[in-house]
């Protein structure tokens, strides 16, 4: 093999080695420890263990490993002073339990070096894997790695978060704001291996203690003291939770594509000639658009129609230029379709006045009333990019709540409440149900991809190192459906298709036929990583089983399965949120909500679910009603199914949106 010189090296390398501020004056050693494989930490520095103990009764109540220095003295003008650290396990934070659980000197390891509790431990596995998957959060770094990827067609290039703890050395350096070293992670070129490196920042002498500031990047103070939870306890509980930044025209513009609205007074002209002529960039949908009403072109110049996968944004000009062309997009429409806009939108004023309010609300102030957190269709979610302190404090005061509250165990209506009435009783007993486990989301990122479940603030605090997230309170005791084929009651969602034809005034339909998705394992409230329990995206996942139930015969099982429901009750409540939903984002002009274009039609599907709330007002037969709670909004969905069973779809989303000719399996809702 070439010998790999130290010019090589700098070619590689330098960029990297100075964005880790790395001083030049390491640059040669590193080389050369990296080429030896020299790991000479051990010489240098040595493991101590600090034992704290209960001061009446002596015993040892926890354990922490610490680093000191074993050298007469290490200076920072010593060009040999840094040292490789060795990465003791490199995953993925799916694979985690899975990993674990198959490899029990890992697991062993991984006890030992983070110093676990062995009487909460007590020799049980899983116990230990629960354990290490709470508190692994303080031991745990992150980089990301470009991935090239398709997502329907599109050629993207997606960042994939690699999550790693250090050796036991490695590990074992604590936490300060006021540091000694510096520790920063390494990609090495030539064996595409990453490890990690540290460095003196100021001299050290014999048994000095190591100390990082693994959050020196942050410069925000208090962000800082926020982001810090997962090493040194804080309460913040103290705090407003209100919403203000994302209720502002600055936050709804802060991130979206610039787009153009259509000229104000700009005629509209319509087409009287059929058939309408058709440019897509969607397969399906020139496969499947056979009615003669339509002829599909490849000459998008000559089309009266544009059905696009790509974003639209220049309306402005297709109003001026081509005031008889329709586009299947709205002006704005990214404040339905993207997550934390979707989330600030629940969470406005207009949406809370005619929705009403959820069941979240702010800290109490003396002389008023309590301030709601969200509207009563969408679960009070919290963008963490902006909204962190909010948050934490909501959170806290959650934590405290719960820890408080009595556990309530009984219906009192069991005969007849709709929740408790499945002979007798639910899956989950009241004392079970918790509301302070939430989702956690990437801003933009569909088909499962990114999300976690967790009651873990730590955890929550960590995962925002990876990007943008909000975080949704997790829907804790959902409406379940029971699964014949696993003997098992397990989570659903259920989307609706829509037609949005106008927004001044509001003109919007559903297709009668709704699309369910099914958990492949029965609901509980733990193991939250386990995605076949708490997740009902399967189409996308190789290994998964796709539960197939058409809406006809869901709603027959449904009925049987909760003797005081009618569907078309339940319905009728979804179409209910449904309208409010569309209305809320035409209440406000761009940014903060959609554009009115008479030259606009879109079709979006929604996901929901159901949850039981407890409403003793509402119905004197029950203590618990079934809640429609939005998901998401998705833009040009996946009608793959949809097409294969029902083979006129397209032709009467067509017919309904540029004909105006509404088929049976489409209802007006406004």
């Amino acid at each position: 093999m070439q010998q790999y010189t130290y010019d090589d090296f700098l070619r590689d390398h330098c960029t990297a080695l100075e964005s880790m501020k790395v001083p030049e004056l390491y640059w040669p050693a590193l080389h050369s420890k990296l080429l030896g494989k020299e790991f000479d930490v051990p010489q240098h520095f040595e493991l101590g263990l600090l034992n704290y103990t209960d001061p009446e009764s002596g015993d040892v109540v926890d354990k922490e490993l610490f680093v000191s220095v074993k050298s007469d003295e290490i200076l920072s003008s010593d060009s040999d002073s840094i040292f490789l650290i060795d990465h003791a396990w490199t995953f993925e934070l799916a694979d985690v339990r899975k990993t674990l659980v198959s490899n029990p000197s890992l697991l062993s390891r991984m006890v030992n070096l983070m110093c676990l509790n062995e009487k909460e431990i007590n020799g049980n596995e899983s116990a230990a894997v629960d354990e290490f998957m709470r508190k692994m959060w303080k031991f745990c770094h992150l980089y990301q790695i470009s991935k090239p990827s398709e997502v329907d067609g599109d050629h993207i290039v997606i960042k994939k978060d690699v999550w790693y703890i250090l050796d036991e050395f490695g590990s074992s350096i604590k936490q300060s704001s006021e540091p000694n070293v510096r520790v920063a992670s390494f990609m090495y070129v030539p064996e595409r291996l990453c490890y990690s490196v540290f460095w003196p920042i100021v001299d050290l002498h014999k048994e000095d203690t190591l100390y990082v500031d693994w959050l020196s990047a942050v410069t925000d103070s208090d962000k800082k003291s926020l982001l810090l939870l997962p090493w040194e306890d804080q309460d913040f509980s103290d705090r407003s939770s209100a919403h203000s930044y994302v209720l502002t025209d600055d936050f709804f513009s802060s991130h979206k594509i610039q787009e153009s609205l259509p000229e104000p007074g700009a005629p509209f002209v319509s087409v009287c000639s059929l058939p309408l002529k058709v440019y897509t960039d969607i397969n399906l949908v020139a496969e499947t658009l056979s009615s003669p009403s339509y002829e599909v072109t490849e000459e998008r110049n000559e089309a009266d129609i544009l059905w696009l996968y790509s974003h639209f944004r220049d309306y402005k000009r297709l109003s001026i230029d081509s005031p008889s062309v329709f586009v299947n997009q709205f002006p704005n429409e990214s404040v339905l379709t993207v997550k934390d806009m979707l989330a600030a939108l629940a969470a406005s004023e207009r949406a809370i006045e005619i929705s009403g309010p959820g069941d979240a609300f702010d800290l109490e102030n003396e002389g008023s009333p309590k301030q709601p957190l969200t509207c009563s269709w969408y679960p009070v979610t919290f963008n963490l990019f902006y909204e962190l302190s909010q948050f934490v404090a909501f959170f806290q005061r959650q934590e405290e709540e719960e820890s408080e509250a009595p556990a309530s165990s009984t219906c009192p209506l069991t005969s007849s409440c709709l929740r408790c009435s499945k002979e007798g009783q639910h899956i989950l007993v009241l004392s079970e149900v918790k509301n302070n486990i939430w989702i956690i989301k990437p801003w933009n990122l569909g088909r499962g991809l990114g999300i976690f479940i967790t009651d873990n603030l730590a955890q929550i605090l960590r995962l925002t190192d990876s990007g943008p997230m909000i975080a949704s309170r997790y829907i804790s005791d959902p409406v379940l459906f029971y699964r014949e084929d696993i003997s098992s009651w397990v989570k659903f969602d259920v989307r609706y298709v829509v037609l949005l034809k106008s927004v001044q005034p509001l003109e919007l339909f559903a297709h009668k036929v709704f699309w369910l998705r099914f958990a492949n394992k029965a609901f509980s409230l733990d193991n939250f990583d386990d995605y076949a329990k708490h997740f009902t995206v399967m189409n996308y996942r190789e290994h998964d089983e796709l539960k197939q139930v058409h809406h006809d015969e869901f709603i027959e099982s449904f009925e049987k399965q909760y003797p005081n429901v009618k569907w078309k009750n339940v319905e009728a409540a979804i179409h209910r949120t449904l309208v409010d939903l569309f209305t809320v984002a035409s209440a406000y002009p761009p940014p903060r909500g959609l554009g009115d274009c008479k030259q606009s039609r879109a079709m979006y599907a929604v996901d929901l679910m159901l949850e039981w709330q407890r409403r003793p007002d509402v119905e004197k037969d029950t203590c618990f009603v079934m809640q429609p709670q939005v998901c998401e909004v998705n833009f040009i969905p996946d009608c793959t199914r949809a097409c294969k069973y029902h083979p006129e779809f397209h032709n009467e989303v067509f017919d309904c949106l540029f004909l105006n000719r509404v088929s049976d399996n489409l209802q007006q809702l406004a």
